[in-house]
């Protein structure tokens, strides 16, 4: 609203070139208006005296040696709160201590309607509790020009009639002119704000979004709380790195997590395009999981798929890690369908998360698979046989489980 070289004279004489744009908008806009008021009434006086009437220049004097001590003293203490509330009783006395010295209403041209602007920059450079003080001291002003005159009934002025309505259309024009540019001002600092707002809300929505699944992340803006929920079938996938542990004590802390950050940012990917639900990282342990939250008929199938476009990427990479490293990053990945229960645990750090039997099953599948294979169960083989190649590996022991049927998928 105001020019910016204006901004940074005022801002960098007065010291607060530090604040927000709004704040220094404002402060400026504040010692702006000091500056036309003080203009006005010498404006105002000389024509007075131009036609013939007395010259009251110490209404101009007082308000303006007042101001610059105000000035000053704000630019030697920073104290903009005792400046404002200073300028905004020197700014309801002048037009009214003026209006009274020229006759009143009439006489003066209605010039108090000027210490509006008080109670109005209030409203925007303080709080309302402050304004609403601000707009009473303004109805006592005009209360008490309404009694001086009624009671004073001062002579009339020398003033030729076009003059009085001419002063009456400035005055009118200047406060109104005045006035607007300040709602201007207010409108634009709101909509930047409220802009603002809208964007954090936005980032604070996809934050979310990253945390929990869409569904989940809605129940929980909506009622606040989560309610756990089973689902008959699920397909669960984990992924481990073979002798990761070993490896890791050979790297920097900065190295370890922008190489576990590379594989995960690409199994992010992948997950995501065949339309998985991430549930967490444990280490170099990396958990997926499919018809959840929505369920779909072809989850089982799109998790092999990914399954299979994980194991590519990490094969594609294997030579220039391991001539890097002299670690080949091989990985196991284990599958497993069945019965879960998903839902939201905690009051802070929430995380989304799954239970039950087949989550423990799935983890065995990926312990007891070899170097770069995917290892399934047989409950996951009978729902995709038909569609991928699959090699009987025989029963093997999962603990706590006992034996189960396991199938390495080749593609």
């Amino acid at each position: 609203m105001l020019p910016a070289r204006l901004k940074n004279l005022f801002s960098r004489y007065f010291g607060f070139q530090h604040l927000t744009p709004e704040e220094i908008e404002h402060r400026t806009l504040a010692l702006t208006i000091i500056v036309l008021i003080t203009l006005l009434d010498f404006t105002y006086n000389l024509a007075f005296y131009l036609f013939g009437e007395r010259f009251t220049w110490w209404t101009t004097v007082a308000y303006f040696s007042a101001s610059t001590a105000n000035l000053l003293y704000f630019r030697s203490k920073g104290n903009f709160r005792l400046f404002r509330n200073i300028q905004t009783t020197l700014t309801i006395a002048l037009p009214l201590v003026a209006q009274v010295a020229h006759g009143g209403f009439s006489g003066g041209s209605g010039v108090v309607l000027a210490a509006f602007l008080a109670p109005l920059g209030t409203l925007m450079f303080a709080s309302l509790r402050t304004a609403r003080r601000a707009f009473f001291a303004y109805l006592a002003a005009l209360l008490l020009a309404g009694i001086w005159e009624y009671w004073a009934e001062p002579a009339p002025n020398n003033l030729p009639p076009v003059v009085h309505l001419l002063f009456f259309e400035f005055n009118f024009a200047f406060t109104a002119a005045v006035a607007y540019f300040l709602m201007e001002g207010f409108l634009k600092n709101k909509a930047s704000l409220l802009a603002l707002i809208k964007a954090e809300h936005e980032k604070a929505d996809n934050l979310l979004l990253d945390i929990l699944p869409a569904e989940t992340a809605r129940e929980l803006k909506d009622k606040g709380i989560v309610q756990a929920k089973s689902y008959p079938v699920a397909t669960v996938m984990f992924t481990d790195f073979v002798g990761f542990s070993a490896f890791a004590r050979t790297l920097t802390a900065e190295e370890l997590v922008e190489q576990i950050d590379f594989y995960f940012r690409a199994f992010d990917d992948i997950v995501s395009r065949h339309g998985l639900e991430k549930i967490k990282t444990i280490g170099d342990s990396y958990m997926c999981a499919g018809g959840i939250p929505a369920p779909t008929p072809d989850h089982v199938s799109n998790i092999l798929k990914a399954a299979l476009e994980i194991r590519k990427f990490v094969a594609d990479h294997r030579d220039k890690k391991l001539n890097e490293y002299g670690y080949p990053f091989d990985l196991r990945i284990g599958i497993h369908t069945g019965p879960v229960v998903a839902g939201v645990v905690g009051s802070s750090k929430i995380a989304y998360d799954i239970w039950g039997e087949t989550v423990n099953i799935a983890a065995r599948m990926e312990q007891t698979c070899d170097p770069h294979q995917i290892n399934i169960s047989e409950a996951t083989y009978a729902l995709i046989k038909h569609e991928f190649e699959c090699i009987y590996r025989g029963r093997f022991e999962a603990k706590h489980v006992g034996e189960i049927e396991m199938y390495f998928v080749n593609g």
